[in-house]
This record gives C-alpha cells, sequence and structure tokens, in this order.
C-alpha cells in the first residue's frame, strides 16, 4: 500500500535533504519522462497509419489522471518503476507486433508514457513547491529532448538494424533508469 507521506521540501523538510532524492527529483524523473516523449515519437514515427499516433497520445491522457492522484498519495519513485515497467513491456511488444490490433494494443500501452510524465511533475512539485515556473520549463526541456532524440537516433537504428530493433533499443536507458531508481530511492516510512 502506497505511504500517504508526500516527499519532504526543501522549504519545509526538517530533516537534512538526501542527495539520493534530490538526484531523483532533478535528474532521473526528467529522464524518466523524456524516454516515454521518446517512445511515443518512435511509434508516430513508425506507425503503419497515421490514425495510430493518436492511440498513446489518447490513452496517456486518460491514464494521466489517475496517476497523478495515486502520486500525490503515494510514493511516486515506486509508481514511477512500476510505470516504466509497464511502458518497457509496450516496447518490447512494439518489436513484436505485426498485426494491426497488436499496434493498436501497443500504442494503449505506450500510453503509460503519460502517466509517467504525470509522476514525474507530482515527483518534482513536491521538491519545488511554489516553482511552477521552473518546473514548467525544466518539463519542456524533458520533452524536447525526448523528440530531438527520437528524431536523431531511430532512423539510425532503422537504417542499421530494421525497424523491429528501434524499440527494443530503448529498453536499455528505460531499465537503466528502473535500476537506478531501484538503488537509490528509499521508501518513505
Amino acid at each position: 500500500m502506497p505511504s500517504s507521506v508526500p516527499p519532504p521540501t526543501l522549504e519545509t523538510s526538517i530533516q537534512p535533504v538526501n542527495g539520493y532524492q534530490l538526484l531523483v527529483a532533478m535528474l532521473l524523473m526528467p529522464l524518466a519522462s523524456a524516454l516515454a516523449v521518446v517512445s511515443w515519437t518512435l511509434y508516430g514515427l513508425l506507425a503503419k497509419q497515421p490514425i495510430y499516433v493518436l492511440v498513446p497520445l489518447m490513452s496517456g491522457a486518460l491514464l494521466a489522471w489517475p496517476a497523478w492522484y495515486i502520486a500525490k498519495r503515494g510514493d511516486t519513485c515506486r509508481l514511477m518503476q512500476w510505470l516504466l515497467l509497464g511502458l518497457a513491456l509496450a516496447l518490447g511488444g512494439f518489436g513484436m507486433a505485426s498485426q494491426p490490433w497488436e499496434f493498436l494494443l501497443v500504442g494503449a500501452g505506450l500510453g503509460l508514457g503519460g502517466a509517467v510524465i504525470t509522476t514525474g511533475i507530482a515527483h518534482a512539485k513536491g521538491w519545488m513547491s511554489g516553482r511552477w515556473v521552473c518546473l514548467c520549463v525544466a518539463l519542456f526541456l524533458a520533452l524536447a529532448a525526448g523528440v530531438g532524440l527520437s528524431l536523431r537516433i531511430a532512423p539510425l537504428v532503422v537504417q542499421a538494424y530494421g525497424w523491429r530493433a528501434a524499440p527494443l533499443s530503448l529498453l536499455i536507458p528505460l531499465l537503466i533508469v528502473m535500476l537506478l531508481l531501484w538503488l537509490f530511492v528509499a521508501s518513505p516510512e
């Protein structure tokens, strides 16, 4: 059961700030959001039908609200790990999909990226309460980095290894972020 204790803010915490927690708030959460956008952009680039592009966006919008509610009430880092695991499973399915219904199912699974972005915002908001401008700029930079990375790397991977390798190549950084979250983040008590 997720803890009801929100992460401490820098201004109101009476305990010393844990360096690992700050690393997660300022580095790993935006990186996870950028990876979610990379998966969406890759899906948009490799989609067989133009309408398929809307599937992850719609499911991401639907999954963002429950993720925000859960993240506000519980442990955002554990929620992020579970969401990244679901995103990794969707990317693995994307590399193996061959039927149109499988691509639609993968697109719905990639909608977990919307929940990843929302959870990252909720986590960073706990560290930067009252600093919405900084948070919005950081989110914009993470999303732009994700789109730029995908537009640069995806054609190279597709040309060298084929389109099925492109989603599987995203699993490496995704698993690294999951591992770093698992290693450096303790659940709040």
